[in-house]
C-alpha cells in the first residue's frame, strides 16, 4: 500500500474530520509530522474548519485520558487556531433528509460521522478525513482523504 494524499488545490476552505485532528494531535505529542501533518502540509495556506461536533469528540477523549488536564488544554490550544461551525437553522432539515436517505439505503453511518459531515456539506465545504468509509455515502459530500490508498 503506498500513502495517499488530499487532491484539493492549495488555498481551499476545509473542514478536518475528527480523525485527523486526533492524528495531528498524536503527531505532535510524539514530535513527528506524520500522515496528517503532511496533508496539511500539501494545502498550503488553506482555511482550516471545524465541526463542533468534532471538538466534541475531542474533548470526550480529553475526559477519558488518563491525564486529562493535560489532554484538555492541548485540545483548546489546538482547536483555537481553527474556525469552529455550528448549526444552522437549516441543519436539522440536512441532517434527517441524508439520514433518511442513508437508512432507506441500508447504508445509515455513526450519528457523529453524519454530523460532521452535513456540516461540512452545509457550509460548501469538502472533508479532509483518514477514515473515509462513512462519509463516502453522505450525497454530495466532497470527501478529501490521506492515509494508505485502499
Amino acid at each position: 500500500m503506498r500513502p495517499s494524499q488530499p487532491n484539493l488545490t492549495p488555498g481551499v476552505k476545509v473542514l478536518l474530520d475528527t480523525s485527523v485532528c486526533v492524528d495531528l494531535l498524536r503527531e505532535s505529542a510524539r514530535g513527528v509530522h506524520g500522515p496528517a501533518h503532511m496533508a496539511l502540509k500539501t494545502l498550503g495556506d488553506t482555511r482550516l474548519y471545524l465541526s463542533m461536533y468534532s471538538v466534541c469528540e475531542l474533548s470526550t477523549g480529553a475526559f477519558l485520558s488518563p491525564q486529562q488536564q493535560l489532554e484538555q488544554r492541548r485540545v483548546a490550544d489546538f482547536v483555537q487556531h481553527l474556525t469552529i461551525l455550528y448549526p444552522d437553522i437549516a441543519f436539522p432539515t440536512l441532517y434527517a433528509e441524508a439520514a433518511a436517505a442513508l437508512i432507506r439505503a441500508d447504508t445509515p453511518i455513526p450519528a457523529m460521522d453524519l454530523l460532521i459531515g452535513i456540516t461540512a456539506k452545509s457550509n460548501g465545504l469538502p472533508l479532509l478525513t483518514r477514515d473515509r468509509k462513512h462519509f463516502l455515502h453522505i450525497p454530495g459530500l466532497a470527501v478529501e482523504y490521506y492515509g494508505t490508498a485502499e
